[in-house]
């Protein structure tokens, strides 16, 4: 009888012990898998966990930032409408523009730039630059250029001038008493309502953008010619480049 009580006894223990030790083994491998693994390297040092491969480039070429033609057309000064070329090297810029349309219209211009900011997208630049232009506008009205008068067509003495001096009206005077027909000519010859030749040298400093194809150039010059006041630099349109793949 006391045997059996024994043996009783030891069956209700070892199933009281048997689910702890099983808690106990389940809690240690969760721990263990919870802790991150470590390879060897050859250099000896140990790596916790595998390093997922960093993607630096999506295979796609960039375009340049530098070192690139670009050609097209604008718009604006010097010509009213221009063929434009130029070239980006590191962070120069050399730029030309220009057209001739007739004798007493046409311009041209020349630039010099730094690119202080660039991306495959856009560039900036600050550029000094030189050129001439000329026009021959219809009857234009006096000031607009901060002239006081314009030159008319006619080289002659006394009728050289839109608004006429005290020298002017004398030597026409004298030309209408002697010969009518003669001063009636030149009159209408140096007449107002006809076109006027003006030209400008001058030499300037200008800001450019260019956002992907389009050209912007604004600035200010001054120079020698037919207007006193600052005249403003502006020309705006598409060019096409060179810079689609390094």
């Amino acid at each position: 009888m006391q045997y059996c009580r024994t043996l009783i006894f030891l069956v209700i223990l070892l199933y009281s012990v048997l689910p702890l030790s099983a808690q106990q083994t389940g809690g240690s491998s969760s721990k263990e898998s919870d802790q991150p693994e470590w390879t060897p390297e050859p250099d000896r040092k140990t790596r916790f966990g595998k390093d997922e491969p960093t993607v630096i480039s999506d295979g796609k070429k960039q375009p340049k930032i530098t070192n690139f033609l670009v050609y097209g057309a604008t718009i604006g000064s010097p010509g009213s409408a221009n063929l434009n070329l130029g070239y980006y090297y590191k962070d120069i810029v050399i730029r030309a523009s220009g057209m001739h349309w007739r004798p007493h219209w046409w311009g041209g211009q020349i630039d010099l730039g730094y690119s202080f900011w660039k991306t495959p997208v856009i560039a900036h630049s600050i550029s000094i630059v030189a050129g001439a232009f000329a026009v021959d506008p219809y009857a234009p009205q006096v000031t607009h250029g901060g002239q006081n008068s314009y030159p008319t067509a006619l080289d002659v003495p006394g009728y050289q001038h839109r608004n006429p001096t005290f020298e002017d009206t004398i030597i026409r005077s004298a030309v209408a008493n002697q010969n009518p027909t003669l001063e009636t000519y030149l009159e209408y010859k140096s007449r107002d309502n006809q076109k006027v030749h003006l030209s400008q040298r001058y030499i300037g400093l200008t800001y450019d953008i260019l956002l992907g194809n389009f050209f912007l150039q604004v600035g200010a010059g001054i120079g020698q010619g037919n207007y006193t006041n600052p005249q403003l630099l502006l020309q705006m349109g598409y060019v096409f480049d060179t810079r689609s793949s390094q």
